[in-house]
C-alpha cells in the first residue's frame, strides 16, 4: 500500500468559488436513450471562477474544479510533480477585478476503479449515455487497487473524482511550500468524516467529463466508462 493524502479545499466557505456562477457555465444534456436519471452536464469554455472576497493571495480557488495561480503551477512543474494538466482560467474577485493569472488544475493520475472489497457495487447504469450510479463504500481502506495506479503524484480512483489524492512526497512539499488554500488528510481521513454522504449513491457521467479526451479513452474505454 502506498502512503497518500487527500488533497482538498480549505473547508472555508468564504474562500470557495460562487456555486451559482459556476452553474451558469454548464451545458446540460438529457439522456439520448430517454433514461430517467438526471441530466449530465459539462462546462462550456474555459473555467471562470467568481469569489466573494478580494484576497489576491489565495493561491487556489476551489469549486467543482480548481483554479491554481500560475506561479504555483510553475513551482509544481519545477519540482517534477506529475498527474495533472492545466489550461487557462480566470478568477473574478468581489471588487469586480478579474485575473487571468490562474490555470484550471485537472488531476489526471489514475488509480483505477474502487475495489469491490470496499463494499462498492454498481447499482444502476444507462447504456445510452454511460451514466452510472454506484453503491456505498463501507471500507475505504480497501478502496484502491495499487496495481492499477499509474504512479503519478496527483491521482484519483473512480468514481471518487472529486476526492483528489496525492502522494506523501507531494503532500510534504505542499505543507512546506507556503501555498495557501488547501487541506490535506492522511489516506481517506477527510472522506471518512463524510462517509455517510456516499450512502445515497455515487452518480457519475462518462469519464470524459472529468479527464481530457485522450486519457478518458485510454483509461475509460476498456472499462465502458469513456
Amino acid at each position: 500500500m502506498v502512503s497518500f493524502c487527500q488533497f482538498q479545499d480549505p473547508a472555508k466557505y468564504e474562500l470557495l468559488a460562487d456555486f451559482g456562477a459556476a452553474l451558469k457555465q454548464l451545458e446540460y444534456t438529457a439522456c439520448p436513450a430517454g433514461g430517467k436519471h438526471g441530466k449530465t452536464c459539462r462546462r462550456i469554455g474555459d473555467l471562470h471562477h467568481v469569489v466573494k472576497h478580494n484576497d489576491r493571495q489565495e493561491h487556489m480557488i476551489w469549486g467543482g474544479v480548481i483554479a491554481v495561480h500560475e506561479g504555483v503551477v510553475e513551482r509544481l512543474e519545477r519540482e517534477g510533480f506529475s498527474g495533472f494538466r492545466t489550461r487557462p482560467a480566470r478568477v473574478t474577485f468581489l471588487d469586480g477585478g478579474t485575473s487571468d493569472e490562474y490555470r484550471e488544475f485537472t488531476v489526471t493520475g489514475w488509480a483505477g476503479v474502487v475495489r469491490p472489497e470496499s463494499g462498492m457495487r454498481l447499482l444502476d447504469s444507462c447504456p445510452g449515455c454511460l451514466w452510472k450510479n454506484y453503491g456505498p463504500i463501507t471500507d475505504l481502506d480497501k478502496a484502491i487497487d495499487w496495481d492499477q495506479w499509474t504512479g503519478e503524484d496527483f491521482f484519483f480512483v473512480w468514481p471518487l473524482t472529486r476526492h483528489r489524492l496525492c502522494t506523501e512526497r507531494a503532500a510534504k512539499w505542499l505543507e512546506a511550500s507556503g501555498i495557501r488554500s488547501f487541506s490535506l488528510g492522511r489516506g481517506f481521513e477527510l472522506l471518512e468524516k463524510k462517509k455517510n454522504s456516499l450512502c445515497f449513491g455515487i452518480p457519475r457521467g462518462p469519464l470524459s467529463h472529468d479527464l481530457p479526451e485522450d486519457l478518458a479513452i485510454k483509461y475509460g474505454r476498456p472499462l465502458g466508462l469513456e
